[in-house]
């Protein structure tokens, strides 16, 4: 049933208000036509995109570039035909902190692009991007609004991906998802000064959007266990009684495999009252960080200093190159923060990779139930990563995390992807009515729940 979300509810959503945004990079013709540039004296091989354009400037989001960046028409990755060459004076798997564009420009030795994101409501952002077989690269995403603008990165995935048994694969490209609030200002760049990255394009999907709530899904899939599994293992009950969900005893293995191990830390806590609707079970995160935080984390303790109830701090260690996907969510009751950082990286100082925020429980979002925000970040063989939430005392759900190697066939496809159908016949006015997650939900509105339903291939809210 999950697939059921119909191309025709997610056409009429598209061509309402709140739709997805992709951006578009501008033809060569286009440049021409303009007058702009070429690369390197001949379109063949690009042209210069002018400072201060415009890449996307509508109801849900502008997209500035903010000084003149060549753009490419050779690529590397098959299948795409253009792209924007990005980079900045930070290096690979950093977390200076950015508080001017001289300093994200200081050096550069070609017009690499930078680009500025203004979210008109919130959301999230998908981009796409190749550092081809020659070199691995870190692209960050900087949120000069975070912390009452001291500002704070909420992305810095790092893809290195071209040693060992990936070196036979030909230069894919990788997706990374993220969160990004109304009214704040985001930097978009790439690592080195002088060897750019291909950034291939940038969709923005908003919160009231059908395509909001895709599902963490991936090669190898988390599973927590169930009640009844806790149950015959003795593990305790939590608050006194199995319905409300038990306590995982301490290094747990949820996870240990080809692909990954993922253990849980200390004994936490496992829900059966889930914040979202669809999910009947969760992990409860937290830690000793507040929210949009880059503090520096080198041990666990320092992570569960504080906390008050047993919340969960889990440990990755890939043993092959890949991206992972996890979801969660916080509730309509607080925003929120979810943190992965990389214990390896920067040999052996650590690095966050992902610093993601939601926020989004005001103004028109007031309106929808809580959905889940699904993350989209690479991570390295070999390495160690914490993943845990925000907060000493209230706790976020963690619903799920996958995990799809780099050589899978999977690993080019977006998150949630096969949870869309592609079909391009109209949705039959039947009167069944699905949640936007696919779910069948009857064809009585009187009967529903609050939240936000498709019927007849059109999205309607119950409050």
């Amino acid at each position: 049933m999950k697939k059921i979300l119909l191309a025709a509810a997610l056409m009429a959503a598209a061509v309402g208000a709140n739709a997805d945004t992709k951006m578009t990079i501008p033809s060569v013709d286009e440049a021409q036509k303009n007058g702009w540039e070429a690369l390197w004296g001949d379109y063949k091989y690009g042209y210069v995109m002018p400072e201060n354009y415009m890449l996307v400037d509508n109801e849900d989001i502008s997209l500035q570039l903010n000084r003149a960046a060549n753009v490419a028409t050779t690529c590397q990755v098959e299948g795409y035909d253009i792209n924007l060459q990005m980079g900045s004076s930070l290096g690979r798997e950093s977390n200076t902190a950015v508080y001017m564009l001289d300093q994200v420009y200081d050096g550069i030795k070609q017009p690499y692009a930078v680009l500025t994101l203004t979210p008109k409501m919130n959301g999230k952002i998908t981009y796409t991007y190749c550092r081809g077989k020659n070199g691995n690269t870190t692209m960050y995403v900087w949120d000069t609004s975070a912390n009452d603008g001291v500002g704070a990165y909420i992305s810095a995935n790092s893809s290195f991906f071209d040693e060992g048994e990936d070196g036979a694969y030909s230069p894919i490209a990788h997706t990374v998802t993220v969160n990004v609030r109304a009214g704040h200002t985001y930097w978009i760049f790439g690592a080195e000064i002088s060897a750019n990255t291909d950034f291939y394009g940038l969709e923005f999907i908003p919160y009231s959007s059908p395509n909001y709530a895709a599902k963490a899904t991936g090669k190898t899939e988390m599973v927590i266990p169930s009640v009844e599994t806790a149950q015959a293992n003795g593990w305790e009950a939590l608050w006194g009684d199995y319905k409300y969900g038990y306590v995982m005893p301490e290094n747990y293995m949820l996870v240990d495999n080809e692909d990954i191990s993922l253990q849980l830390n200390r004994a936490a806590n496992v829900a059966t009252t889930c914040q979202v609707e669809g999910y009947d079970i969760n992990l409860q995160m937290g830690s000793s960080l507040g929210r949009e935080s880059n503090t520096a984390v080198y041990m666990l303790d320092q992570v569960y200093d504080g906390i008050k109830q047993p919340y969960a701090v889990l440990t990755l260690t890939p043993k092959k190159n890949g991206k992972i996907s996890y979801t969660y969510c916080r509730g309509k009751n607080g925003n929120t923060t979810m943190y992965v950082w990389d214990t390896s990286a920067n040999d052996g100082v650590g690095a966050y990779v992902s610093a993601n925020s939601s926020f989004f429980d005001e103004g028109e979002d007031g309106a929808y139930s809580p959905m889940a925000h699904t993350v989209t970040v690479n991570v390295r063989s070999g390495h160690t990563y914490w993943i845990f939430g925000a907060e000493i005392s209230a706790n976020t759900d963690f619903y799920s995390l996958a995990f799809t190697p780099y050589s899978d066939a999977g690993y080019n496809t977006p998150t949630g992807i096969e949870n869309v159908v592609t079909d391009t016949t109209a949705a039959p006015a039947d009167g069944k009515i699905y949640t936007i997650d696919g779910r069948y939900a009857g064809t009585d509105k009187a009967a529903l729940t609050k939240g936000l339903y498709i019927q007849n291939g059109k999205k309607f809210i119950v409050k």
